[in-house]
């Protein structure tokens, strides 16, 4: 240190003992200030007295107590003359003539003139040159956490601060970085960031990847793969927002009543399966893992050395760089696997010793069979698997695997360190790909074992290598979705795609006996013992238990809710009908149907009911079976339209056998009252009198001949296309206007045209036939009228309408009236001709209850009917009463109360949209849009991006199906904040999308979520 006229670091140095001699390479106290970097007395008293004479000493013989109490008598000293000085005015009094305390100060006493203190010098309070402020605690913090705690002891496996917090030295204290709150994570991510990139940059390989992609590629510790795009869209649609797959459910371009028997529910750009698997929640990365191939089968260390190939050696590299990439471990053939070691399987995987223990169904979660199932009732669907077998692999079949090898255990060595046993590479990849599905799912390793086999037994000859598979992950993403909307157990699910569980480990009972003996309400539990169960007349071991049957299953016993469930059971779950069995595997059949229903909340017989609806006998087989084929419709696709049609049925307000009686695939046997018997005798009385005979045409004085004294035929041959013999008018064509004077006017000139007479005498003519027929339609139609607003409710105008809907007309119904009464008035019992009347009646009522529940307008439904295909582009002509018109003609319904708008504006749009050419312009396609975005509450540009989807029609939405679309779009866009094209990004993303298309919809996500 440079000597200075006066030092107090060389005056604190004096009072020390000198010597001339240092020994022990110790240094003189002013060097040993120099080197700790202490250049002021400030500098010592700033830091503890312990720390500094454990830090002097290191360096000093010199005394350290002694100097430190000396710097603080001088700091203290030179703190109190700066303060005297300070606070005196400096100035020299002047003598006055006054005298006194006022003679003192020139304008009196005060604290300014007393005291002129420098105000540069003081600060704001709250202001970050505070001495009590957020920066002044945090450099107090920083230069303890450095000085006093980091040099208070010379531990080796200290992490400084300076490694924790790198940032901190070079933090630029102001207002901003004081002030403004900063996320943790944020903190975190950024000093991560910088000690990844910094590690990064000494790697060739991953020198020039970005951290997000060293991420998705990582795949150990088992935290990773992280994406971190699919992570933000898997937090923005969090809540009550759809989540990715369920997206392609919300917009699917096809619904259940739309698509009977087919898979496209939930398609969009994509099928169904992929809308499955995104479900499950996995990302791109995590789908990769578990769906890889298996590991190659490696041969013997002798064999492979004897027999070297390049196949061989290329087996050999792919399991090192597995071992490697997976576990973090080096695999050397031939020499026992490190993993073997529990210590290091613990420490490579990150679980805890109950947790492997439960991954391997061992010793505490060692497995146990139900005592209630017998060999004989131990079959599922076909198989025979002894219960030995299954009872050694529950809990951890999978991670076993189907070979021969003994199970995985665990036993100490002779050196008392616990080992797995009977291990293999195989099972090593079944292992890690179990405990990242397991942490993935957050479901317990048995109940998804079971779930996982469940779905593999389930495929069968289809998937003999008991791999994962995209049934797999179609079957977790499904269940994921059922569970956050219903309350649905894995093995509960299981049951749905296989069988009831017959074991159990962990102190619980099996599945099979939580249904059937929980509480065991009988003096025996029920057993399976695989005897023929007869649902008529059974003997007392049968009826006991049909009884125990029902009570597991919380049926009644009778007809109407057992037996239709049982008989389906029986006959369609195997290739031929059989006996009832007591089984496992027709128990877990009626288990399966009985508990889909209960989910649904529906009872046993409503939900065959619904099932039936969507598909008939096909869809009760399938989930009769509960099989899973790969590339069909199976009971994964059934239970995403079953919940479709429960939640439509629950928003409408419908009841599903009211709504089958409604369709007309129910029908009811109900007796036919006499009043009916009589309205329709005395409507055949009425028709009588309505019907244009011979007399009242006669009446009409019309020529008998022409001009050219030809027979003029005019019942027989002039008005053969407007009435019948019956003297009935028969109905004309419907077209999009009524307008039934022009219409009949058109076929009377046809019917005249060749008749040799003057123009102003068929003019003549044919105003007296035009009002003839004019008149003898109305009076007919309004007996028609009156019977179905008395028997329906039908409002008048609608009568002909709804009745050509059913198929009937007014000519029809009466002719067929006027047939069964032809001989003899009605009456009980009825006639063959009578039934059939009574028939046509009650399926012109069905059609009136419809339209009475739709709310159809005669105009709307009139459109409909002339244009099917303005519902839906595959309906034609005669629109029938389906599941798919009931539901389309609803959501028209339901446009139009909800639009604001008068229907005319909706059929016009419609009408617009249709009256289009085929090669539609971009123009064309924008004016649709514009008139259709105040019709859907959207905006003209979302309704044009939405529609360019609609490939078929060049991006105009041409029926009730479409525009159905684009609403279900607008209503997705509102609950996520997401733009039509962000949308169809996210229901298009896949495992095998483009690292920038998920940061595209992450990013959407994202924005949209603040």
């Amino acid at each position: 240190m440079a000597d200075q006229p006066f030092s107090l670091l060389r005056n604190l140095a004096k009072i020390e003992t000198t010597t001339a001699e240092r020994t022990n390479g110790k240094l003189a106290f002013v060097d040993a200030m120099q080197a700790l970097g202490i250049t002021s007395v400030f500098d010592i008293v700033r830091r503890s007295k312990p720390a500094f004479v454990r830090d002097l000493y290191r360096l000093s013989d010199a005394n350290g107590e002694l100097a430190y109490e000396n710097a603080r008598c001088y700091a203290t000293q030179i703190v109190r003359l700066y303060r005297n000085q300070l606070v005196s005015s400096g100035r020299t009094q002047n003598l006055t003539l006054r005298t006194g305390v006022r003679s003192l100060v020139d304008i009196g006493p005060s604290f300014p003139n007393l005291f002129k203190e420098n105000w540069d010098l003081f600060c704001k309070v709250g202001a970050i040159e505070a001495k009590d402020s957020p920066a002044a605690y945090l450099t107090s913090l920083y230069r303890f956490a450095t000085q006093e705690l980091e040099g208070s002891s010379a531990e080796t496996n200290r992490i400084h601060l300076e490694d924790r917090r790198p940032d901190l030295k070079g933090l630029l204290i102001d207002q901003q970085s004081t002030f403004n709150p900063v996320p943790t994570l944020q903190i975190v991510n950024q000093v991560l960031s910088k000690a990844i990139e910094a590690y990064v940059d000494t790697v060739d390989e991953d020198k020039d990847k970005t951290l997000y992609q060293l991420m998705t590629e990582k795949q150990h510790p088992f935290q990773f793969p992280y994406n971190f795009h699919h992570q933000q869209i898997t937090l923005g649609l969090s809540g009550k927002k759809p989540v990715l797959g369920e997206l392609n459910y919300r917009v699917s371009l096809e619904l259940p009543a739309t698509s009977a028997g087919t898979d496209a529910y939930g398609a969009v750009q994509q099928n169904s399966t992929v809308a499955q698997m995104m479900m499950s929640g996995l990302g791109p990365e995590q789908q990769a893992i578990l769906m890889a191939p298996a590991l190659p089968v490696l041969p013997p260390a002798d064999v492979g050395k004897l027999n070297g190939s390049l196949a061989a050696d290329e087996d050999l590299s792919s399991v090192i760089r597995f071992f490697k990439s997976s576990y973090g471990i080096d695999y050397i053939p031939g020499v026992p696997n490190s993993l073997d070691t529990l210590k290091i399987f613990i420490e490579k995987t990150g679980l805890h010793s109950d947790a492997v223990e439960a991954l391997l169904a061992v010793h505490n979660h060692a497995p146990y069979p139900s005592p209630n199932i017998l060999a004989a009732g131990q079959n599922v669907n076909g198989t025979k698997e002894s219960r030995e077998a299954l009872s050694a692999q529950y809990g951890a079949c999978y991670v076993n695997g189907p070979t021969e090898q003994a199970s995985l255990e665990i036993s100490k060595d002779p050196n008392g360190d616990a080992r797995l046993l009977n291990t293999s590479v195989d099972r090593f990849d079944r292992l890690q790909r179990m405990i990242r599905l397991q942490r993935w799912m957050d479901i317990p390793f048995a109940e998804l074992d079971t779930l996982i086999l469940a779905v593999i037994r389930s495929e069968g000859a289809d998937n003999l290598e008991a791999v994962l598979t995209t049934n797999v992950l179609r079957a977790l993403g499904v269940y994921r979705y059922l569970r956050g909307r219903y309350t649905l157990e894995p093995e509960e699910f299981a049951a749905f795609i296989h069988a009831l569980g017959a074991y159990a480990n962990g102190g619980r009972r099996p599945m099979f006996d939580q249904v059937f003996n929980n509480p065991s309400l009988f003096e025996t539990p029920m057993v399976l013992d695989g005897s023929t169960l007869y649902l008529s007349n059974p003997n007392s071991a049968a009826a006991r238990t049909l009884a125990q049957l029902c009570a597991g299953l919380q049926l009644p016993l009778t007809q109407d809710d057992l037996w239709p469930l049982a008989i389906d059971t029986r006959d369609l779950i195997g290739d031929t009908p059989g006996d009832l069995k007591s089984n496992l595997s027709m128990m877990s059949s009626l288990y399966r149907q009985t508990r889909i229903a209960s989910m649904f909340d529906l009872a046993g017989k409503d939900s065959r009911a619904l099932i039936d609806l969507l598909d008939g006998e096909a869809y009760r087989k399938k989930i009769v079976t509960g099989r899973i084929h790969a590339g069909h419709t199976d009971i994964l696709d059934i239970l995403m339209q079953m919940d479709w049609a429960v939640t439509w049925l629950k928003d409408t307000g419908r009841d599903i056998s009211a709504l089958r009686l409604l369709l007309g695939v129910d029908s009811t046997e109900a007796p036919t009252p006499q009043s009916l018997i009589d309205q329709l005798n005395h409507l055949a009385k009425d028709a009588r009198d309505a019907a244009l005979n011979a007399p009242k045409l006669e009446a009409l004085n019309l020529p008998a001949q022409d001009d050219n004294e030809a027979a003029i035929d005019w019942s027989g041959a002039v008005l053969v296309p407007l009435t019948d013999a019956n003297g009935l008018v028969i109905s004309q064509a419907l077209t999009l206007v009524d307008d039934l004077p022009s219409t009949f006017t058109a076929v009377l000139a046809t019917q005249l045209e060749p008749i040799a007479l003057d123009d102003s005498v068929k003019t003549e003519l044919m105003t007296r036939l035009l009002e003839f027929i004019l008149k003898g339609y109305i009076t007919q139609n309004r007996l028609i009228e009156g019977l179905l607003q008395t028997n329906a409710g039908l409002p008048l105008d609608r009568c002909e309408t709804v009745m050509r809907w059913a198929g009937s007309s007014v000519g029809i119904f009466l002719g067929e009236v006027l047939s069964a009464t032809a001989d003899a008035e009605l009456s009980l019992p009825l006639t063959d001709s009578g039934k059939v009347v009574i028939e046509t009646l009650m399926t012109l009522v069905r059609y009136a209850e419809a339209n009475q529940q739709l709310g159809l307008s005669a105009q709307a439904l009139r459109t409909f009917l002339v244009y099917p295909q303005w519902l839906h582009a595959s309906f034609n002509a005669p629109l029938d009463l389906s599941l798919g018109s009931f539901f389309l003609l609803d959501r028209y319904r339901d446009w139009r109360d909800s639009s604001g708008h008068p229907e005319t504006a909706l059929l016009s749009y419609l009408s617009r949209a249709n009256g289009l050419e085929t090669a539609k312009t971009t123009e064309q396609a924008q004016q649709c849009a514009a008139s259709l975005a105040p019709l859907t509450s959207w905006t003209a540009s979302e309704v044009l991006t939405a529609s360019a989807f609609l490939t078929a029609h060049a991006g105009v939405a041409t029926s009730m199906h479409e525009v159905d679309w684009i609403k279900r779009m607008h209503s997705t866009s509102v609950l996520t904040g997401l733009a039509a094209e962000q949308i169809l990004a996210a229901t298009n993303l896949t495992n095998a999308s483009t690292p920038e298309n998920w940061k595209k919809v992450g990013e959407a996500v994202m924005a949209a979520s603040r």
